[in-house]
Parts: C-alpha cells; sequence; structure tokens
C-alpha cells in the first residue's frame, strides 16, 4: 500500500508522521517561495481577477488606489517606528527600520552625487509573480507602491525608480533624494 491510500484508509498516528521534521530539514526551503513571493503571486491573481471583472481601465484604476492606500499605510507605520524610538525620519533611519528584508531584492547601492542609487537585481516578488501565472501584472504593484511607502513615511524624500517593466532590463534602479539642490 502506498502512502496516499495508507493515510485514506488508516489516517494519521505520531509513528507514521515521526520523519516529518527530518525531512524537511533535508528539504530547507528548496520548495519554498522567498521572501514576498506568496503576496506576489496573491497579487497576481488579484489583480487578474480584479481586471478581467471590471476591465482593464478601471480595474487598474481600483488596483492603484490599493496599493497606494496600502503604500501610504506602510510608509506610516514605518514613521510610527521611527518617532516612536525618537528618532527623526531621515531615509537612513527608514532603511533602518524599514518593514521588508532588502534580501529580497539583492540590492547594489551607490552614493551618486550625494543621493543613494540602489540597483536591485534578484527581486522575489517579481520572481515568484512570474512563475505563478499572470505576472505581468505585478507590475501595477511595482509602478506605485514604492513613491506610496515614502509619502507616508516622509514625502520629502524623492524616488525616482527605473523599474524593469519600463526599461526591460533585469534589474530595477531605484534614485533617493534628500539633498534638497538634487530635487
Amino acid at each position: 500500500m502506498d502512502e496516499l491510500q495508507r493515510e485514506k484508509k488508516q489516517g494519521l498516528d505520531w509513528e507514521y508522521m515521526a520523519d516529518v521534521l527530518t525531512k524537511k530539514e533535508e528539504t530547507g526551503d528548496r520548495y519554498q517561495i522567498a521572501g514576498f513571493g506568496l503576496g506576489a503571486a496573491l497579487f497576481s491573481f488579484v489583480a487578474k481577477a480584479v481586471i478581467d471583472d471590471l476591465g482593464r481601465e478601471m480595474g487598474e484604476a481600483l488596483l492603484k488606489k490599493a496599493v497606494r492606500d496600502f503604500g501610504l499605510a506602510r510608509g506610516k507605520r514605518i514613521a510610527l517606528i521611527v518617532k516612536g524610538l525618537g528618532k527623526p525620519l531621515t531615509l537612513k533611519n527608514w532603511l533602518i527600520y524599514s518593514d521588508i528584508d532588502s534580501k529580497n531584492f539583492d540590492p547594489h547601492p551607490d552614493l551618486v552625487n550625494d543621493d543613494l542609487v540602489v540597483k536591485a537585481g534578484e527581486c522575489t516578488f517579481w520572481n515568484a509573480a512570474k512563475e505563478f501565472g499572470p505576472g505581468d501584472l505585478a507590475k501595477i504593484y511595482c509602478k506605485y507602491v514604492d513613491y506610496a511607502i515614502l509619502e507616508g513615511y516622509n514625502p520629502d524624500v524623492k524616488l525616482i525608480l527605473e523599474d524593469r517593466h519600463q526599461t526591460g532590463k533585469d534589474h530595477c534602479v531605484f534614485r533617493y533624494i534628500m539633498k534638497e539642490a538634487n530635487k
């Protein structure tokens, strides 16, 4: 009797389940979706359903509003954390107390003309959205969320984003501008 038949006939018991943790350790994270990839996949499927039901124009407008509201809420939450620690709403503190792990983006930071320029290569959001199917719809999220997060955190932070969807490159470039003369 194979394992599936065994489970259907006999159910589960602790003796049968005893090797789950060992086998899970052996596989590690090989079959897991990295970072915030499940969120990307979910967003893409929700975006597809919204656009299928409402049409492209109305669907994208609704998704833009939702992404913007989400981004603003994230930015405000980060600002509350930073202020709660008695710190100013600097770009440096935003980077330190951000709500997402930078490992999701394979970031390569540089300082150019007193601005922070980050080339983001691998992106768990984009990769997972592509893997699950309607990945092209992830660009709706990417197009609006970072601007909204920064607006919610500190509207003095200016962002110029060259995203992979617009450029066709295999990376995004985020330019964060704080110096007044550069704005």
